[in-house]
Protein backbone atom coordinates (compact mmCIF):
# COMPACT_ATOMS: atom_id res chain seq x y z
CA UNK A 1 0.00 0.00 0.00
CA UNK A 2 1.47 3.35 -1.06
CA UNK A 3 0.96 6.40 1.10
CA UNK A 4 1.39 10.04 0.25
CA UNK A 5 4.55 11.57 1.73
CA UNK A 6 3.82 13.99 4.54
CA UNK A 7 4.26 17.63 3.59
CA UNK A 8 6.58 19.67 5.75
CA UNK A 9 4.74 22.32 7.70
CA UNK A 10 5.60 26.01 7.53
CA UNK A 11 4.26 28.45 10.11
CA UNK A 12 3.75 31.97 8.69
CA UNK A 13 4.85 34.57 11.25
CA UNK A 14 4.29 38.23 10.44
CA UNK A 15 1.83 41.06 10.15
CA UNK A 16 -1.70 40.90 8.81
CA UNK A 17 -1.87 44.25 6.99
CA UNK A 18 -0.50 43.52 3.51
CA UNK A 19 -1.97 40.02 2.92
CA UNK A 20 1.51 38.65 2.16
CA UNK A 21 0.22 35.23 3.21
CA UNK A 22 -1.76 35.00 -0.06
CA UNK A 23 1.50 35.33 -2.01
CA UNK A 24 3.00 32.51 0.06
CA UNK A 25 -0.09 30.34 -0.49
CA UNK A 26 0.09 30.92 -4.24
CA UNK A 27 3.76 29.92 -4.41
CA UNK A 28 4.04 27.14 -1.81
CA UNK A 29 0.62 25.44 -1.71
CA UNK A 30 1.07 21.79 -2.58
CA UNK A 31 4.78 21.83 -1.73
CA UNK A 32 4.24 22.49 1.99
CA UNK A 33 1.42 22.50 4.50
CA UNK A 34 1.01 26.15 5.54
CA UNK A 35 -0.03 27.12 9.06
CA UNK A 36 -1.43 30.64 8.76
CA UNK A 37 -2.48 32.49 11.92
CA UNK A 38 -4.10 35.24 9.86
CA UNK A 39 -6.75 32.71 8.81
CA UNK A 40 -7.96 31.45 12.19
CA UNK A 41 -9.99 34.57 13.13
CA UNK A 42 -9.62 33.96 16.87
CA UNK A 43 -10.19 37.21 18.77
CA UNK A 44 -9.38 36.23 22.37
CA UNK A 45 -5.66 36.92 23.08
CA UNK A 46 -5.25 33.83 25.29
CA UNK A 47 -6.83 31.61 22.63
CA UNK A 48 -4.93 32.96 19.63
CA UNK A 49 -1.66 32.84 21.57
CA UNK A 50 -2.30 29.16 22.36
CA UNK A 51 -3.21 28.46 18.72
CA UNK A 52 -0.17 30.28 17.35
CA UNK A 53 2.34 28.67 19.70
CA UNK A 54 0.87 25.20 19.11
CA UNK A 55 1.13 25.80 15.35
CA UNK A 56 4.80 26.79 15.79
CA UNK A 57 5.31 23.59 17.81
CA UNK A 58 3.74 21.52 14.99
CA UNK A 59 5.74 23.22 12.25
CA UNK A 60 9.02 22.12 10.72
CA UNK A 61 9.90 25.62 9.50
CA UNK A 62 8.94 29.14 10.53
CA UNK A 63 8.86 31.78 7.82
CA UNK A 64 9.07 35.12 9.62
CA UNK A 65 8.16 38.09 7.45
CA UNK A 66 9.11 41.35 9.15
CA UNK A 67 7.65 43.93 6.79
CA UNK A 68 8.33 47.63 7.16
CA UNK A 69 4.57 48.04 7.77
CA UNK A 70 4.66 45.73 10.83
CA UNK A 71 4.23 48.06 13.82
CA UNK A 72 6.82 46.38 16.02
CA UNK A 73 7.18 42.71 15.29
CA UNK A 74 6.48 41.77 18.91
CA UNK A 75 4.44 38.66 18.11
CA UNK A 76 6.85 37.70 15.35
CA UNK A 77 9.75 37.99 17.82
CA UNK A 78 7.96 35.69 20.28
CA UNK A 79 7.18 33.14 17.56
CA UNK A 80 10.76 33.16 16.24
CA UNK A 81 12.25 32.82 19.72
CA UNK A 82 9.88 29.97 20.58
CA UNK A 83 10.70 28.23 17.29
CA UNK A 84 14.42 28.61 17.93
CA UNK A 85 14.04 27.17 21.43
CA UNK A 86 12.22 24.17 19.93
CA UNK A 87 14.99 23.62 17.35
CA UNK A 88 12.84 24.59 14.36
CA UNK A 89 14.32 25.97 11.16
CA UNK A 90 13.66 29.71 10.90
CA UNK A 91 13.92 31.76 7.73
CA UNK A 92 13.35 35.47 7.91
CA UNK A 93 12.42 38.27 5.54
CA UNK A 94 13.77 41.51 6.99
CA UNK A 95 12.40 44.73 5.55
CA UNK A 96 12.90 46.87 8.66
CA UNK A 97 13.90 50.37 7.57
CA UNK A 98 13.98 52.36 10.81
CA UNK A 99 17.61 52.27 12.06
CA UNK A 100 16.62 52.28 15.73
CA UNK A 101 14.28 49.32 15.23
CA UNK A 102 16.81 47.56 13.00
CA UNK A 103 19.40 47.73 15.80
CA UNK A 104 17.08 46.25 18.43
CA UNK A 105 15.74 43.61 16.05
CA UNK A 106 19.18 42.04 15.63
CA UNK A 107 18.54 39.41 18.31
CA UNK A 108 15.56 38.14 16.33
CA UNK A 109 17.63 38.10 13.14
CA UNK A 110 20.25 35.98 14.90
CA UNK A 111 17.66 33.25 15.52
CA UNK A 112 17.18 32.83 11.79
CA UNK A 113 19.07 30.29 9.74
CA UNK A 114 19.01 32.71 6.84
CA UNK A 115 17.66 36.23 6.30
CA UNK A 116 16.33 37.54 3.00
CA UNK A 117 15.62 41.12 1.85
CA UNK A 118 12.44 40.12 -0.02
CA UNK A 119 9.64 37.61 0.35
CA UNK A 120 10.19 36.35 -3.20
CA UNK A 121 13.80 35.44 -2.39
CA UNK A 122 12.73 33.57 0.74
CA UNK A 123 10.06 31.65 -1.20
CA UNK A 124 12.55 30.74 -3.93
CA UNK A 125 14.86 29.35 -1.22
CA UNK A 126 12.08 27.36 0.46
CA UNK A 127 11.14 25.77 -2.85
CA UNK A 128 14.73 24.58 -3.19
CA UNK A 129 14.40 22.75 0.14
CA UNK A 130 11.66 20.53 -1.25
Amino acid sequence: MLTEPLLRKIYLAGGFRSNWQAQVMARLAGAFELLDPSAHNIQDPAEYTRWDLEAVRQSDIVLANMEASNPGGYSLALEVGFAKALGKRVFMVDQVEDPSVKHYFEMVRQCSERTFPTLDEALDHLLLLE
